[in-house]
């Protein structure tokens, strides 16, 4: 490993009112001034007592192919700190950031690891999106010409991360010995974590549990949960009810065990995520650089593109194999989905041939677009999860949209569903900004589209019905929103 000593980072302040947290958690909301206060002073830092972590689980349905059998539903687990902790950990993200990003710089590796930073495009202000890191690959297939795409995975990446390893790329960032007593407690805080599940959270304080609804007993929030108060109990009530001091109440409090693993969720843990894998990153960057090739890395999906068929591919993944083992000794790479696809130029055309895994059988597949050597589509699955958080989001619109016009009929409002179509349908071309947080569904499908250019024409296509497809959401949403609609007192 690259020892540069550099000394500790200034504690520059660089916090925005579109940094604060206004979510429910055990601590009050504060100012910019009180934030500026503790984040930049060591002292407040090292001695913070941090509050468990918010957990709970982000479920999603696979994508499943016609006429094969429905996948199992994953999901995986999101922890989030409370207000304090998170602006602390996002303060020293900051500080980190630099020094790894300058690293990155000497060990010629930028272009690598994507995910998670602020890439520039050439010669434009705005940043890179998963977009344009899909075409930036799609373009070295085309530079390449005869070569194999090679996709891998690693298994339960944040949950294996060693915490001994990741102290020590800590230091080496710093150039120290031994972190200093804030950096400390940063590090503690985020390995040696406790956490609670949040709905069991929500209950205990009486903001979840059982509900009657249309005549039927369920389980649900039993009071908006825009109203449920940013500052969840008072520190009282914290002890009793969540730490269980007094014997009154078990502890919902539990702890992250043994020696490995990071929340993923905090606002710290993507960069560590990152640095984790420097030398990963270089041994595999210098390697597809010496056989004229390019890898590239987004979080656990790893991606390399080489000159050669079969044979340069098997060697490939199995040195990708061998290296994820230097980087501690839970960390494997998921061989069952190891994909690789290989292109060949025939004449001015380059055409693929699916060589194995579960993907590719259409061409390559990466960041949520796939290309075959002549096009670029939006992947199938991709469209169907854009569709299924669409419409989870229809749904709680059109709660509120009825909840607010409780003396009008479904019919009436579906009249007026505009309101709600206008969230996720046409954004005019001319008002597309660089700011994906910005972007409805119709503007990130033209982003796709201007980004591939002639490559990416039928993108489009693939979409045509989405507005039909979202009316008729819309509709249905409504009605049964006003179904389940609180009845008004006479």
């Amino acid at each position: 490993m690259l020892r540069l000593h550099l000394g500790p980072p200034m504690t520059t302040f660089d916090f925005s009112s579109s940094d604060l947290k206004n979510y429910p958690h055990f601590d009050s909301p504060i100012s910019l001034r009180e934030i500026r206060k503790l984040v930049t002073c060591k002292t407040r830092v090292a001695s913070n007592t941090f509050f468990p972590f918010m957990r709970y689980e982000e479920g999603w349905q696979p994508y499943r192919e016609k006429g094969a059998a429905k996948p199992d539903r994953k999901s995986r687990p999101i922890r989030y700190g409370a207000r304090r902790d998170a602006y602390i950990f996002t303060h020293y993200r900051r500080q980190l950031s630099k020094l790894y990003e300058e690293r990155l710089v000497t060990l010629g590796i930028s272009d690598c690891p994507i995910a998670y930073r602020k890439i520039r495009k050439p010669g434009q202000s705005g940043g890179k999106c998963n977009i344009d890191f899909a075409k930036d690959a799609f373009n070295e297939i085309d530079r390449i010409g005869n070569c194999v795409a090679i996709a891998l995975d690693i298994s339960k990446f944040f949950e294996h991360l060693d915490h001994a390893r990741i102290k020590e790329i800590w230091c080496d960032l710093l150039g120290v010995a031994r972190l200093p007593e804030d950096h400390f407690a940063v590090f503690k805080n985020v390995t040696d974590y406790r956490f609670v599940d949040q709905r069991e959270v929500y209950r205990r304080l009486g903001f979840f549990g059982p509900k009657v609804v249309n005549g039927k007993s369920i389980e649900g929030f039993l009071q908006p949960f825009e109203d449920i108060p940013k500052k969840l109990c008072t520190m009282q009530e914290f002890r009793q009810k969540i730490c269980g001091y007094g014997g009154v109440y078990t502890s919902l409090i539990q702890k992250n065990q043994g020696c490995y693993g990071i929340p993923q969720g905090s606002p710290i843990s993507d960069l560590i995520a990152n640095f984790y894998l420097i030398d990963f990153d270089l041994s595999l960057a210098n390697y597809a650089r010496s056989l004229g090739g390019c890898y590239m890395r987004y979080s656990d999906d790893i991606l390399l593109i080489l000159p050669g068929g079969e044979a340069a591919a098997s060697a490939a993944a199995d040195f990708a194999v061998q290296e994820i083992t230097k980087q501690g000794n839970k960390l494997r790479i998921k061989n069952e989905k190891t994909c690789i696809v290989q292109y060949e130029r025939d004449g001015q055309k380059l055409r693929f041939k699916h060589l194995s895994g579960p993907q590719g059988s259409g061409g390559l597949e990466y960041l949520g677009f796939r290309y075959d050597g002549r096009k670029v589509y939006i992947r199938e699955s991709t469209v169907s999860r854009l569709y299924r958080k669409i419409s989870s989001a229809i749904n709680q619109a059109a709660h509120r949209h009825a909840e607010k016009n409780p003396s009008l009929p479904a019919a009436d409002l579906i009249k007026t569903d505009s309101l709600l179509l206008s969230r996720f349908m046409r954004q005019k071309k001319e008002k597309l900004t660089d700011d994906h947080r910005t972007w409805t569904f119709y503007s990130y499908i033209l982003r796709a589209s201007s980004v591939f250019g002639v490559k990416g024409d039928r993108i489009f296509k693939q979409v045509d019905s989405f507005e039909a497809i979202m009316r008729r959401r819309v509709a249905a949403a409504l009605v049964r929103a006003v179904s389940r609609r609180k009845p008004t007192a006479p």
